[in-house]
């Protein structure tokens, strides 16, 4: 089978040695690390484990439709309505977006679980990677930007991921690991940023 099933010593080694794909390592090290699925909730429910390792291999992109109410989706994202006759270019940046938004984009069908900002993570290991350290009391955000409803490549992205408060050697070893190869990547003793060009 593969490393990560068997305690491998690091999140890196894992993804480098696994046949799973990127997320199911991912959740598969940090059950390993003794977070139990149990502690993870999503909307105060247990994180369902088989679903995300059967999930994302199954998936694709030509099986997505986008939910093309961009009045809800930009309520969630802004908290209020786009307007978007006055928006250059026809694309608008976020940042400060929670786990719990991110989820009701992908629920809703307004984000894929697979899109991806070129070389970045997919939505869903975004989700995957912040549910989990959010049941260990790291609260990560996401950056991204919106389409507008008036273009044919209507969308959310996520481009990039922010943690705010005292980090551990611990938690920067994991955002390494997860983080990959971002196009700007900033480690401080209070701030962790992975943003995709």
């Amino acid at each position: 089978m593969t490393g990560v099933i068997y305690n491998c010593p690091n999140l890196s080694e894992c993804l480098r040695n696994t046949r799973l794909n990127r997320m199911q390592a991912l959740l598969l090290y940090f059950l390993n690390k003794g977070v139990k699925p149990e502690d993870i909730k999503v909307d105060g429910k247990p994180l369902q484990v088989s679903e995300i390792l059967s999930q994302h291999s199954l998936l694709n992109p030509s099986d997505f439709t986008c939910n093309r109410d961009y009045l809800t989706r930009d309520n969630i994202i802004f908290g209020s309505s786009l307007q978007w006759e006055e928006i250059c270019g026809g694309a608008k940046n976020f940042d400060r977006l929670t786990v719990e938004q991110l989820q009701q984009l992908v629920d809703l069908g307004f984000a894929s679980p697979i899109e991806k900002q070129n070389f970045s993570p997919a939505i869903c290991e975004f989700l995957t990677f912040g549910r989990i350290q959010k049941s260990r009391g790291f609260v990560f955000t996401f950056e991204g930007y919106v389409i507008s409803p008036f273009r044919e490549d209507y969308r959310v992205s996520i481009d990039g991921i922010v943690f705010n408060g005292m980090v551990s050697q611990e938690l920067i070893d994991d955002f390494e690991a997860f983080i990959t190869s971002p196009d700007e990547l900033d480690i401080k003793p209070n701030y962790l940023r992975a943003w995709w060009d």
